[in-house]
């Protein structure tokens, strides 16, 4: 079922190599270097590497790899310091179908499945969260109220957690703002909706892009 991998990356390109060696050939592999600073030679052939101006974000380079891939029955979203071990792709390959998002690893987001059928119903991921954090929250939430079936998968998926900001200690600084910012804005999105309520996908916003910006002006 898994045809094409969406891998968004701001640095650490040492594990997005180690990513890369653990998917099996043939697919299609999608890298949005949000650092602009990945040579593409050094990396596995088959992938297509977009290198960016300046940092996306994660949901709109989620979103970004979803729109340039509209065909495909689902998209694996897979962050860049995730890798999978002996036969976790298989593992997680057996459980994805058009209509389920399944989730493996830990964090559970850090390998993600979404089927084509679930963007079809619960839309793209809400871009007003930037760069990171919390629109992975928001999706699953919208996803189950809308009656999508999550899956959680055993598979190991090994996960070097935070290693992006762990590497920085300005990315760290300004990460513990962004999330403070962005779980306002989850706090606000979600605020006085029943039960069976979900918030709109809201655009992309200038002011929290260059309040939330990790890089430099």
């Amino acid at each position: 079922m898994i045809t094409t991998i969406v891998i968004p990356v701001l640095n650490r390109y040492d594990l997005l190599r180690e990513c890369v060696d653990s998917i099996p050939p043939g697919l299609t592999v999608l890298v949005i270097d949000n650092g602009n600073q990945l040579d593409d030679e050094a990396l596995w052939p088959a992938a297509r590497v977009l290198r960016m101006p300046s940092n996306l974000g994660v949901p709109t380079s989620w979103n970004l790899g979803i729109k340039l891939y509209p065909h495909e029955p689902g998209w694996l979203l897979l962050n860049s310091d995730a890798y999978f071990a002996e036969d976790a792709f298989d593992k997680v390959d057996a459980l994805c179908d058009s209509s389920r998002l399944v989730l493996a690893g830990s964090p559970p987001w850090c390998c993600a499945w979404i089927g084509r059928d679930v963007v079809d119903r619960v839309g793209l991921f809400c871009e007003a969260y930037y760069p990171a954090y919390m629109e992975d929250v928001d999706y699953e939430e919208r996803a189950r109220r809308l009656g999508v079936e999550v899956v959680y998968s055993s598979a190991r998926v090994e996960h070097r957690n935070s290693s992006t900001i762990n590497s920085d200690s300005q990315l760290a600084a300004r990460n513990n703002a962004t999330h403070a910012r962005n779980i306002q804005t989850h706090e606000a999105r979600w605020h006085g909706l029943a039960e069976h309520e979900t918030p709109s996908v809201s655009d992309w916003s200038l002011r929290v892009r260059l309040a939330n910006a990790w890089d430099a002006a």
